[in-house]
């Protein structure tokens, strides 16, 4: 920016300051009257040059000629001494005390003209700093486009340089990222992609300078290309992502191995897993969306009988909310998994599937008004929570106890040794479809998908190994226990 003191420090012109304003005044343009009424046309900003064309030395009108530029906020009064006076008028001093109105004395033979050329060459070097440091900007934020740099740092770069707040939002108000203290209400949008799906939104008061357009202009372009790339929409690459989330699921691959796919993007220190329920409609339309990051751990889509479909998605454990409420906007019902280390991910799955059976329904998607279910498998049953003494140590005794009961079925016996009943997996099964359905025979075994009678000699198995009757309510409430605790321990 060019300032009142980069002005008088030129040497070549002389200017002597007689009186100082509040702090160090912008330069916008400069202009030469011998008017008195000129506050009207002025935008702020100005240098007025004049010599006093029209007042006399001791003419109380200098106050009101002060006070008509104070009004306009001019950055300061030049007077041309040798022309009309051969000093600074008295007056005009004290009322530029008066008002704290910058005030400097041009000598001859200094012409105005001399004075107008130096303050455009500083307005025209500031215009080229302004401009280098734009480009600059520009250039860093169009090489994010072809590297890893997360939208959000390509957001923070733009508002640093034009001090708007910025924010990537998805659709008509879902937003995706933003700088701190964005707010939506009159932010202007600029669409980033064909569909009109995806949009940069500007907000912030007052003008906008050239240099600060470019940069809002590149950015766009960048973060266009950016999401462009990273859309999960993309089939190879949404594959790419179904096929680590289910390994990372199972426990066959870590969950840092997203990073890999997500450079720059860290994972959070917990983790949930999230099993995704509804119409297959509604999950594709949920699935579509444009993602980012670690919000790309989506699996691959099952269909479930009775017309429904689920898929599982990887969150945040700490912070979920968001990524529940686009879940939750989609009509979906979701079951939401106990917070892990991003290394016991099988266990979140676990504690998440034990729930499943709680969700609606197919006819629950056809009520009106349409209100998506959201379980918390470490909120919903804290009974169950506290009595399990689920995060205890291995050794914890409702963890032994599950083991008494369910013998060759627990997953891992007292010495931690892992079962060596080779049906132990399809016995556990059973029997959960049995709990589901009550004890019911005849639904359990729709459920599997097996005969009454194959069932009937699952269930025989069961009790032989286990020691117990399923005829018992004592007996199955001991194992209904034993099986959840093996289930999320």
């Amino acid at each position: 920016m060019a300032t009142l003191s980069q002005l008088l420090e030129l040497p070549d012109l002389g200017l002597k300051l007689l009186q100082s304003g509040p702090g160090d005044p912008e330069l916008s343009w400069v202009s030469i009257t011998e008017l008195l009424g000129l506050a009207e046309y002025l935008e702020g900003g100005e240098i007025i040059m004049t010599t006093g064309l029209t007042l006399g030395a001791d003419d109380p009108g200098w106050l009101d000629f002060v006070a008509g530029l104070s009004r306009a906020r001019v950055a300061a009064i030049g007077f041309g001494v040798g022309v009309n006076h051969d000093t600074v008028p008295t007056p005009l001093l004290r009322a530029a005390s008066t008002y704290r109105v910058a005030l400097f004395e041009i000598p001859l033979p200094v012409p105005f003209i001399a004075v107008s050329k130096a303050v455009a060459g500083l307005l025209r070097s500031d215009e080229l700093r302004a401009a280098r440091s734009a480009l600059q900007v520009q250039l860093r934020l169009l090489d994010s486009a072809r590297g890893s740099q997360d939208p959000a740092e390509v957001l923070a770069s733009i508002a640093q340089a034009t001090g708007r707040q910025l924010a990537l939002v998805s659709g008509k108000d879902r937003v995706l990222a933003s700088t701190q203290g964005f707010q939506s209400d009159g932010a202007e949008l600029v669409a980033l992609n064909t569909e009109g799906t995806l949009h940069l939104a500007i907000a912030g008061s007052g003008p906008l300078t050239p240099e600060g357009s470019s940069v809002i202009a590149a950015g766009a372009m960048a973060l266009g290309f950016s999401v462009r790339s990273d859309r999960a929409s993309d089939r190879a690459e949404r594959e790419r992502w179904e096929l680590l989330t289910g390994r990372i699921l199972s426990g066959a691959l870590p969950a840092a191995t997203a990073e890999v796919l997500a450079p720059g993007v860290r994972l959070p220190r917990t983790l949930r897993a999230v099993a995704v329920q509804g119409s297959p409609e509604d999950i594709s339309g949920w699935r579509g969306e444009p993602r980012l990051g670690l919000d790309r751990l989506i699996g691959s889509t099952e269909e479930l009988a009775g017309g429904l479909a689920r898929a599982w998605q990887i969150v945040d454990g700490s912070a979920p909310e968001a990524a529940l409420t686009r879940i939750a906007q989609h009509g979906l019902d979701a079951v939401v998994g106990r917070a892990v280390a991003a290394t016991a991910l099988p266990m979140s799955v676990r504690s998440a599937a034990g729930r499943l059976g709680d969700l609606p329904g197919r006819s629950s998607l056809y009520v009106e008004p349409r209100r998506a279910q959201t379980i918390w498998a470490d909120r919903d049953a804290p009974f169950l929570e506290a009595v399990l003494g689920l995060g205890a140590s291995p050794e914890h005794g409702a963890i032994a106890l599950s083991r008494e009961v369910l013998g060759p079925l627990a997953a891992t016996g007292p010495n931690r040794k892992a079962s060596t009943e080779p049906d132990r997996e399809l016995l556990c099964e059973t029997l959960g479809a049995l709990f589901a359905s009550d004890g019911q025979r005849g639904p359990a075994a729709a459920a599997l998908g097996i005969h009454r009678n194959t069932l009937r000699d699952r269930i025989a198995r069961i009790e032989r190994l286990t020691g117990r009757s399923l005829a018992s309510a004592a007996d199955r409430a001991e194992l209904w226990f034993a099986l959840r605790a093996d289930e999320l321990a």
